[in-house]
């Protein structure tokens, strides 16, 4: 097979066997690739080793050995650093093929503790441009501005509560911040939160709140458990607040709320 042609048919198989979340990692095109054990070997024996993206580019035109060509792990180790290292092995063969190593690994070191949910939301944070993100927060603005306006009517929180995304934060670490200034509460919310549905963060502002108000709880106990739901998949753990859930659906008779615990419980 022409030289070319070979390589760029093996780019296209590691990307189609590849995992979802390396694949949108290359989608996006924001990291070096480095290729570990990628070589071509023309008629004569001489061996080209590939490196990066910019060696396939580079290559020359020759008639290059059919191989078979297994995808053994990517490290994401350095993905910090904008580098992503894809490793390969190959070996003689009478036609070319391409497969997984049934030991095949992803490691990673940025996201080793994040769920699939959190790393799906952390590269949707940073594939958005500066005036798309401008776009969604204002956005999001809105939404919250509605929500805490909602929450308020029934509450004895007396403080004017503000609520904002820190797109300061460490992407890695969710957490949510209540500061209190003056006579305003101010909520820091997560970048992951950004993408979240309108019942979630009715939830999230309910439960931060609650701290100040206990009846929150109460009057907005389903909307917590949406954001209950929602922070297990983010964190892998449920919030100690789901017994209190429990406790006011069992008083109600709240069967499908108990019924989703259970699932959450048990899962």
């Amino acid at each position: 097979m022409e030289s070319k042609q070979l390589i760029n048919k093996i780019l296209r198989d590691i990307l189609k066997n590849i995992d979802e979340y390396s694949r949108d990692l290359l989608m996006a095109e924001s990291l070096d690739v480095e290729l570990k054990g990628l070589n071509l070997w023309d008629l004569d024996g001489k061996r080209y080793s590939i490196k990066d993206l910019m060696d396939c580019d580079e290559l020359p035109s020759f008639e290059a050995m059919d191989r078979k060509y297994v995808l053994r792990k990517v490290n994401l180790k350095h993905v910090d650093d904008g580098v992503m290292i894809i490793h390969l092995s190959s070996r003689k063969a009478d036609e070319y093929s391409f497969s997984v190593d049934n030991t095949f690994e992803v490691i990673l070191k940025t996201f080793s503790a994040a769920s699939y949910e959190h790393r799906e939301r952390i590269l949707l944070w940073n594939e958005l441009s500066d005036e798309e993100l401008d776009i969604k927060i204002s956005e999001f603005d809105v939404k919250v501005e509605s929500i805490v306006q909602k929450i308020s009517e029934n509450s004895k929180i007396s403080s004017e509560v503000l609520v904002y995304i820190d797109v300061f934060m460490d992407l890695e670490k969710i957490e949510n911040v209540m500061e209190k200034e003056e006579e305003k509460l101010v909520l820091w919310l997560h970048p992951v939160f950004l993408f979240s549905k309108e019942s979630t963060l009715k939830g999230l502002i309910a439960y931060e709140l609650s701290k100040y108000d206990k009846s929150l709880i109460e009057g907005h106990y389903q909307d917590i458990l949406e954001y209950c739901k929602e922070y297990r998949e983010l964190q892998g753990k449920n919030l100690k607040i789901i017994e209190k859930i429990r406790e006011i659906a069992v008083k109600r008779n709240d069967y499908d709320v108990l019924k989703e615990i259970d699932q959450m419980n048990t899962i």
